[in-house]
């Protein structure tokens, strides 16, 4: 009987720490909605994107990745046609490539390079049109350079438009950060 007593009693405490342990680490996980500060303003509404650099299609490339990233968020719902709480405004400011590497054989041929693009981003409250955000985003990725830089460079801007989304969705959604 005692050894029956020692047998649980060797197993049980350790069982018991080990769960509260990972019970403690699951506290804070929450599904659904993240943005706790913007309780009651469920949906947004996002103005077509402005253009105001020299490379084309970066307009239209930030509104389709701001889209995604409402979608896959799940904080706010995505509004069309003034019905949003939210009225988002982005303008993209500049484009920059910054050189990573060289080839090694010709010191003026790049490899590797890093395309920055900025935008501006507004957030204003659709009644009463208090400022809820306006700050300037970058987003940025780097890739190889292939023999043709341009496809290289229109091969990456998704994914510098996807970043700035998610970094634009997340300051909105969690201000407080």
């Amino acid at each position: 009987m005692t050894t029956i007593r020692l047998w649980v009693r060797g197993w049980v405490f350790p069982f018991l720490v080990i769960w509260a342990m990972g019970s403690a680490g699951c506290a804070s996980y929450q599904l659904g909605q993240r943005g706790t500060s913007m309780a009651g303003m469920a949906s947004i509404q996002i103005k077509p994107v402005q253009n105001n650099t020299q490379e084309p299609g970066i307009g239209e490339a930030l509104s389709f990745a701001l889209r995604q990233q409402i979608q896959r968020d799940g904080t706010f719902a995505l509004e069309t046609q003034n019905r949003g709480n939210i009225l988002l405004e982005a303008t993209g400011t500049s484009v920059r490539r910054n050189k990573l590497t060289l080839d090694p054989q010709d010191v003026l041929t790049v490899r590797d390079f890093e395309i920055l693009v900025t935008a501006h981003f507004k957030a204003t409250r659709q009644s009463g049109g208090e400022i809820l955000m306006q700050k300037e985003i970058t987003g940025k990725t780097s890739s190889r350079a292939a023999s043709d830089l341009t496809e290289a460079e229109r091969r990456v801007l998704p994914l510098v438009m996807q970043d700035m989304a998610q970094q634009a969705i997340d300051q909105l959604s969690t201000p407080d950060w």
